[in-house]
């Protein structure tokens, strides 16, 4: 039978993703969930385990509610503390946050850079010649946005593949991620499949199928855009080709998927 959400007083998100697994989250969920249990606050506290929250730098982490309380550097002992503070004295432990809402600014110790792609440099490249080029982010947060976005905004974009005629963007009816790996581009005719998330390491198969390389650039024979997937291993398993330095698409790529970076055709 489920929790009767309508007598919790107090919920508890427990990061579950990578970082924070490594960093003992599994022991200091366990150490909560039995203090609960243990103290008759199982009915009327909820604990809920979520992806990745976006702080692993900070790990284990959890974010506490009613309020906007955000802990890092978990460990069991930590947890027990915590939960007592804010189930008796509706009181955050304050030496323990990464951030509460009102503070201006996140406490962490470990805080990293935003990693950020590099400008456009020249490249006289195999396969496109004479080019300016860099790379953007290949991770499916990345990917998955961006071709839903190129089949909203498909006027003047081409998709070339390998043992496919060159598509239209226009012609792609859905775009689905619904299955582990695999972002399928579906047609009337036909379903395109990219690898696009992190894949098993010892299944080759979807190691090479994988994009785990994404550039932009700037053609200078053609005078025209486009963004190639590459494997790991460098070899290229599709591009997407605009027809314009203004095409929508192409702006929405130098603003959100490669943060504002500038494209001067100048260099060339």
């Amino acid at each position: 039978m489920g929790k009767n959400i309508a007598k919790s007083k107090h919920t508890f998100f427990f990061c579950d993703g990578g970082s924070c697994q490594k960093a003992g989250s599994e022991q200091v969920v366990r150490t909560a969930r039995a203090y609960l249990r243990n103290n008759d606050l199982w009915n009327t506290t909820h604990t809920i385990k979520t992806r990745c929250n976006g702080r692993c730098e900070d790990a284990p982490t959890c974010i506490v509610h009613p309020g906007e309380f955000w802990y890092k550097e978990l460990s069991p002992e930590k947890i027990t503390h915590i939960v007592k503070g804010h189930i008796y004295n509706d009181c955050p432990i304050e030496t323990e946050l990464l951030y509460k809402e009102g503070w201006k600014e996140q406490v962490s110790s470990k805080e990293k850079a935003p990693i950020k792609p590099k400008p456009f440099e020249f490249k006289a490249d195999e396969e496109l010649g004479d080019c300016l080029i860099t790379r953007g982010f290949s991770s499916d947060q990345y990917l998955y946005p961006l071709f839903l976005l190129l089949l909203e905004k498909s006027e003047g974009v081409t998709l070339y593949k390998p043992n496919y005629n060159p598509i239209p963007f226009k012609e792609i009816k859905d775009v689905v991620y619904s299955k582990a790996y695999t972002l399928e581009l579906l047609t009337n005719t036909d379903c395109i499949e990219f690898i696009i998330a992190a894949v098993p390491i010892d299944d080759m198969a979807l190691q090479k199928s994988k994009i785990s390389i994404t550039e932009y650039y700037y053609q200078k024979e053609t005078n025209k855009t486009g963004i190639r997937f590459k494997n790991k291993f460098g070899k290229t398993l599709g591009k997407i080709e605009f027809n314009a330095l203004d095409n929508k698409a192409w702006k929405y790529c130098t603003k959100i998927q490669l943060q504002n970076l500038t494209l001067d055709v100048s260099q060339l």
